[in-house]
């Protein structure tokens, strides 16, 4: 690849660059929540669409459809987790599942591996957000009776869910890339993502082991 090359994909994505910046930096300032930084940031999507004249009068009601449906999706599944959640506390599961745990004598690092071979699983076949929301309620107290950060543990979550969703050989996001270069076989696309799989399983390894890469900068927000 040329330095011309270079130079305009870095010109072409320069709003996307700018968007991401003020997201983040907001957030990181205290300026606003996470949640509030998504907020900004689908906001400034619009506009960054809008000016570069890509968003058409077809193109933004099929967004509006896609997003309406993913949204009620996403809320019958909190409606489920908050029903899950109450019946997991009824049931006393993470007090036995912490008894159980016990009994094996296994170290703290040794019930980590296995959740986040659980995890995985679990993000080969189902969406990371469904399975976190149904995750939650049992893996928050095994975490917090072990003694680590919840913070740590929220980040290393999303990492090992993300990573489960190009994990063979039920990937959803292999999947979803199937659908859209067809004309590429899957096991090829398998085989394209192996390397970010290991890449995902070694930067698992490290955050497991040094807890600092995880909580420096967490450490560094808002005057904390």
């Amino acid at each position: 690849v040329s330095g011309a090359e270079i130079g305009r994909a870095f010109k072409n994505s320069g709003s996307v660059l700018l968007l991401f910046g003020f997201v983040i930096g907001g957030m990181y300032a205290g300026i606003f929540t996470a949640t509030e930084a998504a907020a900004v940031g689908a906001f400034g999507a619009f506009l960054v669409a809008l000016f570069r004249g890509k968003l058409r009068a077809a193109v933004f009601w099929a967004v509006m459809s896609e997003t309406t449906s993913t949204t009620a999706l996403i809320y019958g599944l909190i409606f489920g987790a908050l029903i899950f959640s109450f019946f997991v506390a009824v049931s006393n599961l993470p007090d036995a599942a912490m008894q159980a745990l016990t009994s094996l004598n296994l170290t703290p690092l040794m019930v980590i591996t296995i959740m986040l071979v659980v995890y995985i699983i679990l993000g080969c076949i189902m969406d990371s957000f469904a399975v976190m929301v149904i995750s939650v309620p049992i893996a928050t107290p095994l975490i917090l009776h072990m003694g680590y950060d919840i913070v740590w543990w929220g980040i290393i979550m999303l990492c090992v869910v993300e990573t489960g969703l190009i994990t063979p050989p039920f990937g959803i996001n292999v999947f979803v890339l199937k659908s859209m270069v067809q004309d590429v076989p899957m096991f090829q696309i398998f085989r394209g993502v192996g390397a970010f799989v290991v890449a995902d399983l070694i930067k698992l390894v490290l955050l497991v082991l040094f807890p600092i890469l995880t909580l420096w900068l967490p450490s560094t927000m808002f005057g904390g």
